[in-house]
């Protein structure tokens, strides 16, 4: 059977795959293996501000307006008023996002690229511009199965039946050691997690161990790998956007924001060279320029998360208290809190 062809193909529809596709008129087809919001791998957090511009602000759950630092058992507290962070619920803030594109979505499993086709479960598709924001997984620009300490961490978390107010970090090494753990109030639940940076995914006893220090029951489990290091951005004429291109912020594994950015960002050049103002190598060069732009700050954020899973609790204590500083704090976090705030997630191309 023939391949059909499109104008333009994205691999995955969570939020890179939604943000590309939010970008690009014209055929465009949705792949994904799960129904649009249904799979949450996620602490679905990120700045008030991001949900704001991309008009789905109707899915936040709970502002926060100040984070804490537990460095076994002692406290740090952080202000975040200037950006304040949100909670929000993860199926309504993917549909609201797929209810402004023009795509048709297609719930299929990929099997990879062969002979320049998309190759489903559904049948072949092509398409002259086609995007990988398949996760981890690069469904096609591959990577392999993920190797423990090798570029992948690995988040495991539970939805309990406990309120709060701001979000929570904890760093206990006796609870997980190379890693982390969170505590994000999403109105009337809280979600509970450990991060592995080295990829240690038997984490559920744990975190069952965690929560039964304040015998909170759990409930439901999800989890997932990410890669921490950057990965290529392209690779042949395909684009990479989200994990699949190892686009996850490394120490505080935010995800969700750099997907959404970098993903609007590359709908942008690809509407260009659809609508035939820029060649395909010339938005492939773009992109990688533009991806290339942040390895800076990918760098600094790698370092520290080498930091935080190997230094002695008195020296992370000692930066804690220095970050909490007014004057140190009003350098570094508008800059992290507002990443992405310049780019394209105002609005997606118009009709």
């Amino acid at each position: 059977m023939p391949a059909r062809a499109y104008d333009a193909i994205v691999v995955g529809a969570s939020f890179a795959g939604l943000a590309v596709a939010r970008q690009l008129r014209g055929e465009v087809l949705l792949l994904d293996r799960n129904e649009v919001g249904a799979l949450q791998t996620s602490a679905c957090g990120t700045p008030l501000w991001v949900a704001e511009a991309l008009g789905v602000a109707g899915s936040v759950l709970q502002v926060h307006d100040h984070l804490t630092l537990d460095l076994a058992g002692r406290s740090v507290r952080y202000d975040l008023s200037a950006v304040p962070f949100c909670t929000f619920d993860h199926r309504a803030f993917c549909r609201g996002l797929l209810g402004q594109t023009r795509a048709r979505f297609l719930r299929t499993g990929v099997l990879g690229l062969q002979d320049g086709a998309v190759t489903t479960e559904a049948g072949r598709f092509t398409a002259p511009v086609v995007v990988d924001c398949s996760g981890w997984r690069a469904a096609l620009v591959g990577s392999g199965a993920p190797a423990r300490g090798r570029g992948y961490s690995f988040g495991l978390e539970s939805r309990t039946a406990t309120t709060g107010e701001g979000l929570g970090f904890f760093i206990d090494r006796g609870v997980i050691p190379q890693g982390l753990g969170w505590v994000f109030p999403v109105g009337d639940a809280t979600l509970i997690g450990l991060g592995s940076y080295v990829g240690r995914s038997r984490l559920r006893g744990a975190l069952g161990r965690y929560l039964a220090r304040d015998g909170t029951p759990p409930g439901p489990y999800h989890g997932t790998y990410f890669p921490n290091r950057p990965r290529a951005a392209t690779r042949g004429r395909v684009f990479a956007v989200g994990d699949a291109a190892g686009q996850c912020l490394p120490l505080t594994a935010e995800g969700i924001r750099p997907a959404l950015y970098f993903g609007s960002e590359c709908g942008r050049l690809l509407q260009q060279v659809l609508d035939g103002r820029r060649t395909l190598e010339s938005a492939l060069g773009a992109y990688r320029r533009l991806v290339d732009r942040h390895a800076g700050a990918y760098r600094a954020l790698a370092a520290m998360e080498w930091l935080t899973a190997r230094a002695p609790m008195a020296i992370l204590g000692a930066v804690a208290a220095l970050a909490q500083r007014r004057s140190v704090r009003r350098r570094w976090w508008p800059r992290y809190g507002c990443f992405g705030q310049a780019g394209a997630l105002a609005a997606p191309i118009p009709a």
